[in-house]
């Protein structure tokens, strides 16, 4: 006997599989431009094509890179291009949708809070070799620095089957330079945290992260006017709660108070490997 499907019913399982399939967004590499540098400022939407960090020689940069073509995989800020959803239909469709590689291609410094998610999907944000991008809550000539300055700087709070990779990141002058919550698991890699008042590193509930060839500076001292910078309380790297990782390769020096404090539950939950510390207060907690 045949089997005979009409066109309507083809049509309804192509529909079917089309809501099935993965989001056209998801999944594939978006590039950020540096938008900080001298001849535009970081405030700038606009310099001669080509300059200033102009990855792809449009002469836009910043938000105005966010939403001038739905096509070119190509961002001014980091929010734009992870698909954060407050920015809404703003943005241009080809964003990582929290799915996905963002590089940053150019120099720059980025006056922004960065949250990861990984709704969708695995999230590696990285720099490109050779790539200097500075993730600051003080930058001269841009308006709100005072408020900037009471958030963290980079918040990882993905699901416990996501994956997520930061990699070669300056976070500076935040209260934290990475938080990282709930049931996240984490690679941090290559990465610099300077100058957070609170915390440089400060992993929470059920996280689990990796720590590997990162340096971890001066956490507590922030001087900065017109805000609060005194130290709370001021440690490179916190493990609290029912966290777990591990630190390998890692330099952490200056702190105001501990250089790395283990404040889970188990003395075994964090472990050390090739680790420099120094000058800290003390340098070592918990293990």
């Amino acid at each position: 006997m045949r089997t005979v499907i009409s066109r309507a019913s083809t049509a309804l399982l192509g529909a079917v599989l089309l809501s099935l399939a993965p989001d056209a967004r998801a999944n594939h590499p978006v590039f950020v431009e540096g938008n900080g540098c001298a001849d535009g400022g970081p405030t700038a939407t606009s310099v001669p094509p080509g300059t200033c960090g102009d990855y792809d020689g449009d002469g836009l940069i910043g938000t105005a890179e966010d939403t001038d073509n739905a096509t070119d995989r190509v961002f001014g800020t980091l929010r734009a291009a992870l698909g954060n959803t407050d920015l809404g239909a703003a943005i241009n469709a080809t964003h990582a949708n929290q799915n996905g590689r963002v590089v940053i291609v150019t120099s720059g410094r980025f006056r922004e809070q960065v949250v990861i998610t990984a709704a969708n999907g695995n999230v590696s944000l990285e720099a490109a070799p050779g790539v200097d991008a500075d993730i600051d809550a003080v930058v001269q000539g841009v308006a709100n620095n005072a408020a900037a300055q009471g958030t963290p700087g980079i918040v990882v709070d993905a699901p416990r089957e996501r994956r997520v990779t930061i990699r070669n990141i300056m976070s500076r002058n935040w209260t934290e330079g990475i938080q990282v919550v709930g049931d996240s698991h984490v690679a941090i890699d290559g990465c610099r945290l300077e100058n957070n008042r609170d915390f440089g590193i400060h992993v929470m509930d059920d996280a689990t992260v990796v720590i590997t060839d990162s340096d971890v500076n001066a956490t507590g001292f922030r001087q900065a006017g017109g805000v609060d910078n005194a130290p709370n309380p001021g440690t490179g790297i916190a493990f609290e709660d029912e966290s777990s990782g591990l630190i390998d390769q890692t330099t952490v020096t200056g702190s105001f108070a501990t250089g790395i404090a283990n404040r889970t539950e188990d003395d075994d939950d964090v472990r050390l490997r090739n680790v420099a510390v120094f000058d800290n207060r003390p340098n070592t907690r918990g293990f």
